[in-house]
C-alpha cells in the first residue's frame, strides 16, 4: 500500500481535514476484503485507476465507488473489495463545512454515496479532467487546493457545534454531553438537533466514533501488547 497524507494550507483548515492518496498492490491482499473504520468525515473520492466496492452488511447497503464520488459519514465498519493497482485521491472535509461547500447539510444527505457531480459539480469537473490526462496525485491535489482557495468559503456554522467538535477531538472522544450543555446554557435536545443537521451524527455517535478511532490507533501502533 502506498498511502500519502497531505495537510491543507492554513487558509483551508476550517474546511478540509486533509487530502490523501492511496494505491493498492498485490502484496497488500491477504483476504478478499478489507475494513474501513468510520471517522466522522465526508469525503470526495477520485479514482485514478479501477474502482472499489463497499459493503455495509449491518445496514444492507452496497455501493460502488467509481470515477468521482461523494461519500457521507457512516457509523460502523464496512467491508471494501478492491483489486491490485486500485488507486485514488481524496479530500476529507470537516463535517461542519459541508453545508457551505454543497448547500446541503450532512443531516439532509441520506445516501451513503452520491455522484460528486450532484453535490459539487465544479470540483468534480476539475479533478476528473486531470484524471483523464493521467495527472499525478500531487498535481490533482495542488489544483484542488487552488480551486478551494478561490472559492473563499467561510463557515457560517453553529459556534456551539464547532466547539463541541473541537473538544471531542481534543479530548479523544471523552466528553460529558450534559456538562457541555450546562456550560453553554443550552438544552441537550438543541445541541442534538443542530449537531445532527450539520454533521449527520448525534453528539453521542460522533464522540463514540472519535473515541473508537483513538483506541484503535493505540492498539495498532502502541509498543505495548493488546492485553496491556
Amino acid at each position: 500500500m502506498n498511502y500519502h497524507h497531505y495537510t491543507p494550507p492554513a487558509e483551508l483548515s476550517h474546511l478540509i481535514e486533509c487530502f490523501w492518496s492511496n494505491t493498492m498492490y498485490a502484496e497488500d491482499f491477504k483476504q478478499d476484503h478489507d475494513f474501513i473504520i468510520p471517522d466522522g468525515s465526508a469525503e470526495a473520492v477520485f479514482m485514478l485507476n479501477g474502482s472499489y466496492f463497499r459493503d455495509d452488511e449491518k445496514n444492507d447497503s452496497r455501493n460502488l465507488i467509481d470515477q468521482c464520488s461523494f461519500v457521507t459519514p457512516f457509523r460502523n465498519a464496512v467491508k471494501v473489495f478492491q483489486k491490485p493497482q486500485t488507486s485514488c485521491v481524496a479530500v476529507r472535509f470537516r463535517p461542519e463545512a459541508i453545508k457551505q461547500m454543497t448547500g446541503t447539510s450532512l443531516g439532509d444527505l441520506n445516501q451513503p454515496v452520491y455522484p460528486l457531480q450532484e453535490v459539487m459539480p465544479e470540483l468534480a469537473d476539475l479533478a476528473m479532467n486531470l484524471v483523464l490526462k493521467n495527472s499525478s496525485s500531487n498535481t490533482i491535489i495542488r489544483a484542488m487546493i487552488q480551486w478551494f482557495l478561490k472559492q473563499k468559503v467561510e463557515i457560517e456554522s453553529n459556534a456551539v457545534v464547532s466547539e463541541f467538535i473541537r473538544r471531542v477531538i481534543r479530548q479523544k472522544g471523552e466528553i460529558g454531553i450534559e456538562n457541555f450543555c450546562n456550560e453553554f446554557n443550552i438544552h441537550k435536545s438543541t445541541l442534538q438537533k443542530n449537531f445532527k443537521h450539520l454533521t449527520g451524527y448525534s453528539p453521542k455517535e460522533y464522540a463514540g466514533v472519535i473515541r473508537f478511532n483513538f483506541l484503535l490507533s493505540r492498539v495498532l501502533y502502541s509498543p505495548h501488547s493488546f492485553t496491556e
